[in-house]
């Protein structure tokens, strides 16, 4: 009676020990699609109102497009962290007027932490793997926001400390910048857009290459900046973007493309202007811009590496002040002179 007494004790705790949610948490999801929330992504008191969110290009990328019931673990942070186990339903669906295009939809359940939820609050959709998700609320100006934000390498639009160029590159304050020469104001971390989804993938695993693919295929304007590439998917879906037409400028490092991997001479070999680094010690940035407005970035370096044994992260968004543009442009001059 008394071992069975310990084994339920045990049993319970291991069971609530799992729920809790904590930041580190987040990097065991694979794909997270990010949003400031709208008075519409929120419950209102009318019931006739449908408990969904309206799935957009940037969330069908993360949820797919499959109808899918997940296992879905709800979290409200803000004075106190509430967290309810439950579902959530994606639809997608087809009319016949809208030739092959689908739309989806994410229904979610009225319980204590969607009923929290307010405009301004940031809204964080994660999956897991193929059945689970994460749908955390964070209070406005909750403190764990930024540090969430953070571990992303995204930043508090309402932040007032300006992070500096190694906290921007590297995390940390230790390094010095003096032998490069760097302007440190056209340098830029991204800011949750207010009406628009942030989607951030990780690695191990397929989904930043196939969604870099996916943009450079759509895409008729492309600003390659990027360390190392090595990776043939990605270099045959640029090459193809020229030969249908699309306008594609690379830079890259120095270094890294005379490296016997690299296929940054294959790209030279189609056409494809390639630049690199004759002011710098190296070209670390690693970013693409498509058609002026969607931006890439993150740790994923362009490699085979990257995809298939690497811990990276990468992320898609839109910019809003052409900060990217305006870097690539400043650097694409500087490395011609």
């Amino acid at each position: 009676m008394f071992k069975t007494f310990i084994v339920l004790i045990v049993s319970i705790f291991m069971a609530f020990s799992t729920y809790a949610f904590e930041v580190q948490d987040l990097s065991s999801y694979s794909a997270i699609a990010i949003k400031t929330m709208q008075p519409t992504d929120t419950i209102r008191p009318d019931k006739k109102y449908a408990l969904q969110i309206t799935g957009t290009k940037d969330l069908e990328k993360v949820l797919g497009t499959e109808k899918k019931e997940f296992k879905t673990l709800y979290v409200y942070v803000a004075d106190k962290q509430v967290e309810e186990y439950s579902t959530t339903k994606w639809y997608y669906y087809y009319q016949p007027s809208w030739k092959g295009r689908g739309r989806g939809k994410l229904n979610y359940k009225r319980n204590q932490i969607t009923e929290s939820g307010k405009a301004g609050d940031t809204l964080f959709v994660a999956r897991r793997n193929d059945d689970e998700l994460l749908f955390l609320i964070v209070e406005q100006d909750n403190p764990i926001k930024q540090k969430i934000l953070s571990s992303l390498g995204l930043e508090d639009k309402t932040s007032s400390e300006k992070p500096s160029f190694w906290q921007r590159l590297w995390g940390t304050k230790s390094e010095e910048t003096s032998e490069y020469e760097i302007e440190e104001e056209k340098l830029s971390i991204q800011k949750i857009p207010e009406k628009s989804w942030v989607r951030v993938y990780f690695t191990p695993g397929n989904d930043c290459e196939n969604n870099i693919i996916a943009e450079i295929n759509q895409a008729k304007k492309i600003d390659i900046a990027v360390y190392s590439i090595t990776n043939q998917n990605i270099v045959n879906a640029i090459i193809d973007a020229k030969e249908r037409g699309a306008k594609v400028r690379v830079i890259t490092d120095r270094l890294q493309s005379a490296g016997k991997y690299s296929l940054a001479e294959e790209l030279e070999s189609a056409g494809i202007p390639v630049i690199t680094n004759i002011k710098h010690k190296i070209m670390h940035n690693k970013f693409a811009i498509f058609d002026g407005k969607r931006i890439e970035s993150g740790s994923y370096n362009w490699t085979d590496s990257a995809t298939k044994s690497n811990a990276e992260n990468c992320m898609f968004f839109d910019q809003e002040d052409k900060a990217f543009t305006k870097q690539f442009d400043y650097l694409w001059d500087l490395y011609q002179k």
